[in-house]
């Protein structure tokens, strides 16, 4: 029994990318509730992602065992302890861009705010970029130069590359827009629908939750 579902999306990061949940479907949230995001996005990132044996990591305030809230802790204990889960442990905010892990959870809140945060700071780092080539003479040779590379950092940290946030947890694939989607990024999301719908996604996420003590599908209440 899946608990609540989960919001996911690829975020950019030095060797690729990561597979970033929960970004906002959820900001009440139960330890368990990150133990079950942790199943279906390490089933979500082999099946759909080609990524092998994927490296689960669990956002908190340091690397430790012991850090973060209580619910943190207690998150961390139940992943550590769920069988076919390569979790490498917590993961720091730095962490995150670095590649330390190809799927990374954390509950709604904390999700939302490091995707709007990383959108913030990379147009930041777009318009003053822009704003110093553009007032220089020399630096806007500069940037003819370097404009292949510029071009292909753009590609990458543009939501309009990876379609849209997967809602995972669901009977059916469901992908959901960003609200500023253009006609590129309709398109990059029917791709990541087709290519969830080809790998059986859904049907993958309910055997492998099935194949999972009994305490991961016991109702809340329980």
């Amino acid at each position: 029994r899946i608990h609540r579902p989960t919001l996911a999306t690829l975020f950019p990061t030095r060797t690729g990318f990561c597979f970033l949940m929960d970004i906002g479907a959820n900001t009440d949230w139960k330890p368990i509730y990150l133990q079950q995001f942790a199943v279906m996005g390490s089933i979500y990132a082999e099946t759909v992602l080609h990524m092998p044996d994927p490296r689960v990591g669990l956002v908190s305030i340091g690397e430790e065992e012991g850090k973060g809230t209580i619910e943190v802790r207690e998150a961390y204990e139940l992943i550590k302890a769920t069988p076919g889960l390569n979790f490498v442990g917590n993961v720091e905010g730095k962490d995150i861009p670095a590649g330390k892990a190809d799927v990374v959870i954390t509950d709604g809140f904390t999700g939302n705010v490091i995707i709007k945060l990383s959108e913030g700071v990379a147009s930041l780092i777009a318009a003053t970029l822009r704003e110093e080539i553009t007032s220089r003479k020399l630096a806007m040779a500069g940037a003819l130069l370097v404009k292949p590379a510029l071009t292909a950092v753009s590609n990458k940290l543009d939501y309009a590359e990876y379609g849209g946030a997967v809602l995972l947890g669901l009977n059916h694939v469901c992908i959901v827009g960003h609200g500023r989607s253009n006609q590129r990024a309709v398109r990059s999301a029917i791709r990541v629908a087709r290519d969830a719908v080809q790998a059986d996604v859904v049907g993958k996420i309910r055997q492998g939750l099935a194949s999972q003590p009994a305490n991961l599908n016991a109702t809340e209440s329980e």
